[in-house]
C-alpha cells in the first residue's frame, strides 16, 4: 500500500515534466518551421525579385553581336610624303593584340593597379569590395574602388554603345554593370577577357587600346614594351591626362613608380629598381628629343584645320600625305633656337617664325614659334602684325609697273605733310636717289612720294594681286606698311618673284587617302596665272638682289644667288623674305629653290631693343639656312600608314581572332 501510494504521489509530477517537455519541443519545432517558411519563402521571393531585376534591367543591355565603338572621332594621321608622322588627331586603335602575344608583365602591370584577383573571382569581386570599403571607411573618403576588370570592359560597353553617358552614376548602370560583367564572364575565357579590356581601354592623348597607346608614348608595338614602359601605360588608367608621358613626364614616372611597387606588393616582380633606374633614363632622354623637335606640330596643326576646306566635313578615317621636308624642318628649328638664345636675348626678343616653300607654294618648313610646348599659337598662319619696310616691295612694283626703271632718280629729302613728318632710317639726304639704291637702302621718304605719284589703291592693287588679303589703308600711310598681314601671306607674294612672275598659292596637302587607301583628295599642280610682266619682273628682281648685295640685307649675301627685302616696324617687328634664283645648277636647290620668310618680335607687342631690324636676326637665320643646303627633296610620296590602325575594335572580331 505504501509503495502504491508514492508511485500515486510522483507519477502526476512526472507527467506535468513531461507535458511540458511537449510543449516545448512543440513549440521549438513550430518555430523552426516558421523561420524554414519565412525563409524559404524569402527565398521564393528573392529569387522572383532577382529575376525580376535582371529581366528589368536586361532588356535594353546593347547588343553584343554589333559591338561598336560607334561614338569616337574619325582618325586623321597626318604624315610628310617620305612617311614620318607629325601628327594624330581623333581616336586612334590598333589592330586587336591577344594577351598571350604581350610579355607577361604588360597585363600583370594592369591587373596589379586595377585588379589582382582578376583569375580567380567570377566578375564580381566580393572580397575587394569589402577590402575596398574597409579601406575608404579608415580614410573616411574614397581612395579604392572595388570594381573589376571585368566591370571595367562590361562599363565600357555600355558607354561605347550609348547607353549610359560617362558622367552616369545611376543604380541602373551599376546593375546593368554587374549583369553583363556576369555575362563575360560566363561567355568567355578570362583570357579572352583581358584581351577586349586591354584592346578597348581608353590611355589618353585619342588613344584606345594597348598597342595604340605604345605606339604613340613610346613609338613601338606593345609586344615590345619594357616592364617601365609597361608600368608608364599601366598608370594612365586613373587618369590619362594627368600621367601622360608626353604632357607631363615628370607625373609619370612618379606614378610608375607606384605601379611598380604594387607589382612587387601582388608578387609579379621582385624588385623593381633596376627596371625604374632604366626606364625614367630613357624616358628622360626621349622628353629631350620631344622638346627639340616639337616644333613641326605648329604645321601638323594647321594641316588638320584646312581639311574642311578641301574636302569638306571630317568623318571618316584619312591619312593625310603632305609637303614637309623633316630634315629642313629640323634645321630651322635648330637654327632658330640657337639665335633666340644668344641674338634674341642681346635685342629683347622673345619669338620666332620661320616658313620655307618652293616657288610654286609647297610648304617645306613651318616654324610657328620658339616652344610648341609653351605656345600653341603659330606665329606663320595667325599673328597679325605690320609689314612695315616688307610692304614697299609692293611699292616699287607698282611704281615699274607704271613706267619707272631701277635707274630713275627721285627726290630722297625728308617728306612731310600737315603735321607727319616720317623720318628716314640711317639715311643722309643726297637730294636725289636712284629707286634701286632707295630700294636696297630702305629710305622712307622715296617709298612716300612713290606712293603719291602712282597711288595708294595702285599699291594695295599690287598688294592683293600677290596675294596680300589684309584690310589696307587708301592713303599714304600704306607706304610705311602699316597694314597688318601675316608671315605666310607677305612669304607667298615674295614667291611670286621666284615663281616667273606667276600667281602662288601656299598649300601644305599632297593628297589624302581613307583607311582603305582610296584617294580623297589629290594636289593638282599648276604654274599659275602671270600676274607681273617679264620686263617688270626682272627690273623688280634687279631690286631685290641689290638689298642683299649692297643694302640692308647683306647678312644674306652668302651666293650671288639670293635676293629678298629686309623689313622692321620701328622696334616691334623685325621681317626678311629671300629666295634663290633659278640656276642652271640642279645641286643648288633643286629646279626652282626656296622662298624663305622669317619673323621675330614679342606677342605682347613690347618693343625689342633699338635697332632689331630685320637685317639682324632674321637675315642671319635665313643666310645660316640656306648655307650648306645641297637640295631639296622632290614630292615623291612613299607608301603610306597602315591602314589597319583606323579598325574599330568588335566584339565580334575579338572572338574570332582568339
Amino acid at each position: 500500500m505504501k509503495l502504491y501510494a508514492d508511485k500515486k504521489k510522483i507519477k502526476p509530477e512526472h507527467k506535468k515534466k513531461n507535458e511540458k517537455k511537449k510543449k516545448r519541443s512543440k513549440k521549438s519545432s513550430s518555430f523552426l518551421r516558421t523561420i524554414f517558411r519565412a525563409i524559404l519563402m524569402l527565398g521564393i521571393w528573392g529569387l522572383i525579385a532577382l529575376s525580376l531585376v535582371i529581366v528589368w534591367f536586361s532588356h535594353d543591355l546593347p547588343d553584343l553581336k554589333n559591338l561598336q565603338a560607334n561614338i569616337r572621332k574619325p582618325s586623321v594621321t597626318i604624315q610628310t610624303f617620305d612617311g614620318t608622322i607629325l601628327g594624330t588627331y581623333g581616336d586612334l586603335y590598333e589592330d586587336v593584340i591577344k594577351v598571350q602575344d604581350l610579355p607577361p608583365y604588360v597585363p600583370q602591370a594592369l591587373m596589379a593597379v586595377e585588379d589582382r584577383r582578376f583569375y580567380s573571382h567570377f566578375g564580381v569581386d566580393v572580397i575587394g569590395l569589402i577590402r575596398a570599403a574597409y579601406t575608404n571607411y579608415k580614410a573616411q573618403r574614397v581612395v579604392q574602388g572595388g570594381s573589376t576588370l571585368t566591370q571595367q570592359l562590361a562599363k565600357n560597353i555600355l558607354f561605347t554603345q550609348g547607353s549610359f553617358s560617362v558622367t552616369d552614376r545611376s543604380y541602373k548602370r551599376k546593375i546593368q554593370e554587374v549583369l553583363l560583367a556576369v555575362w563575360l564572364e560566363w561567355k568567355f575565357t578570362k583570357d579572352q577577357i583581358l584581351t577586349m579590356y586591354l584592346n578597348r581601354v581608353y590611355f589618353g592623348s585619342g588613344t584606345y587600346g594597348i598597342d595604340a597607346a605604345a605606339k604613340r608614348y613610346f613609338n613601338k608595338s606593345a609586344r615590345n614594351l619594357s616592364v617601365f614602359e609597361a608600368a608608364v601605360i599601366a598608370g594612365l588608367l586613373k587618369a590619362p591626362s594627368k600621367y601622360s608621358p608626353a604632357q607631363h613626364p615628370k607625373r609619370a614616372k612618379a606614378r610608375a613608380k607606384i605601379v611598380l611597387e604594387l607589382m612587387v606588393e601582388a608578387g609579379f616582380l621582385r624588385d623593381y629598381q633596376s627596371y625604374l633606374d632604366q626606364g625614367v633614363k630613357e624616358l628622360t632622354e626621349k622628353e629631350k628629343e620631344r622638346q627639340q623637335g616639337q616644333g613641326y606640330k605648329y604645321f601638323a596643326d594647321w594641316i588638320y584645320e584646312t581639311i574642311p576646306s578641301v574636302i569638306g566635313p571630317i568623318d571618316k578615317d584619312i591619312i593625310v600625305i603632305t609637303t614637309l621636308d623633316p630634315e629642313l624642318q629640323h634645321k630651322a628649328e635648330k637654327i632658330c633656337l640657337e639665335y633666340m638664345e644668344t641674338m634674341g636675348k642681346e635685342l629683347k626678343t622673345s619669338e620666332i617664325s620661320f616658313v620655307a616653300m618652293t616657288p610654286d607654294g609647297a610648304i617645306k618648313v613651318m616654324v610657328g614659334g620658339k616652344d610648341y610646348g609653351a605656345s600653341q599659337f603659330n606665329r606663320v598662319t595667325q599673328s597679325l602684325r605690320q609689314a612695315g619696310s616688307a610692304f614697299k616691295t609692293f611699292i616699287y612694283l607698282a611704281a615699274l609697273e607704271s613706267g619707272l626703271t631701277p635707274e630713275t632718280m627721285i627726290d630722297d629729302s625728308p617728306f612731310s605733310l600737315g603735321k607727319w613728318h616720317p623720318s628716314n632710317y640711317r639715311w643722309k639726304t643726297r637730294g636725289e636717289v636712284s629707286i634701286k639704291e632707295a630700294f636696297a637702302r630702305s629710305v622712307n621718304s622715296v617709298s612716300i612720294r612713290l606712293t603719291q605719284q602712282v597711288g595708294p589703291l595702285k599699291v594695295a592693287e599690287v598688294a592683293k594681286r600677290l596675294g596680300v588679303t589684309s584690310t589696307l589703308n587708301n592713303d599714304l600711310t600704306i607706304s610705311l606698311g602699316t597694314g597688318e598681314t601675316t608671315l605666310l601671306e607677305l612669304t607667298t607674294a615674295y614667291a611670286t618673284f621666284a615663281n616667273q612672275g606667276r600667281a602662288v598659292w601656299p598649300y601644305g596637302i599632297l593628297e589624302i587617302r581613307d583607311r582603305s587607301g582610296n584617294i580623297v583628295f589629290k594636289h593638282q599642280d599648276s604654274p599659275g596665272k602671270p600676274i607681273i610682266n617679264s620686263t617688270v619682273l626682272q627690273n623688280m628682281r634687279e631690286l631685290l638682289r641689290a638689298v642683299v648685295e649692297i643694302g640692308s640685307g647683306r647678312a644674306a649675301n652668302i651666293d650671288p644667288t639670293i635676293a629678298g627685302k629686309t623689313g622692321s616696324n620701328g622696334d616691334r617687328d623685325a621681317w626678311f623674305f629671300c629666295y634663290r634664283e633659278q640656276t642652271s645648277n640642279p645641286e643648288i636647290e633643286g629646279p626652282g629653290g626656296l622662298v624663305i620668310g622669317v619673323w621675330t618680335g614679342n606677342d605682347n607687342n613690347r618693343p625689342m631693343a633699338k635697332a632689331s631690324t630685320g637685317s639682324r636676326i632674321p637675315t642671319r637665320v635665313a643666310a645660316a639656312f640656306l648655307r650648306g643646303i645641297q637640295s631639296v627633296k622632290t614630292n615623291t610620296i612613299k607608301p603610306v600608314t597602315n591602314p589597319s590602325q583606323f579598325a574599330t575594335p568588335n566584339l565580334d572580331d575579338y572572338v574570332k581572332k582568339l
